[in-house]
């Protein structure tokens, strides 16, 4: 009669733990990806692109320098459809007007340089927006 008991008592222990496994399992969350609020603004439009920012990403580097999350939209200029998204992380010295994209879809840029947006409008759009906004 013990052995039984005993017998019972195993097999309801293998059972209890596979529960508990499984209930581990399902209701493990960290796998879950917390991703950031978005907050795009479109800062300016051309016929062939548009440029936005996320005003949410403006952050104070040091003095006059400031880092912001872009994203332009290549659109077709005969077709006016997008054909192309790319998300930047930019420095923008607010007191040259200089940029460097330390990051493009994600992929850091560790030999990004200082450059002039040589009349860009949709990169003096970023600039001017984002100094005014830091």
């Amino acid at each position: 009669m013990l052995k039984i008991n005993h017998n019972i008592k195993n097999k309801f222990d293998h059972l209890f733990n596979i529960l508990v496994l499984i209930i581990i399992i399902l209701f493990n969350r960290t796998n879950i990806v917390y991703g950031a609020n978005i907050n795009w603004i479109e800062v300016s439009k051309t016929p062939s692109g548009i440029q936005y920012l996320d005003r949410d990403s403006l952050y104070r580097k040091e003095k006059g320098i400031i880092e912001v999350t872009t994203k332009y939209i290549k659109v077709d200029t005969k077709t006016s459809k997008e054909i192309e998204e790319n998300i930047y992380t930019m420095k923008i010295n607010c007191l040259t007007n200089k940029f460097k994209d330390i990051s493009v879809n994600g992929k850091k840029n560790l030999t990004a340089k200082w450059e002039d947006p040589n009349g860009d409008k949709l990169l003096d759009d970023v600039i001017s927006d984002s100094c005014e906004n830091a």
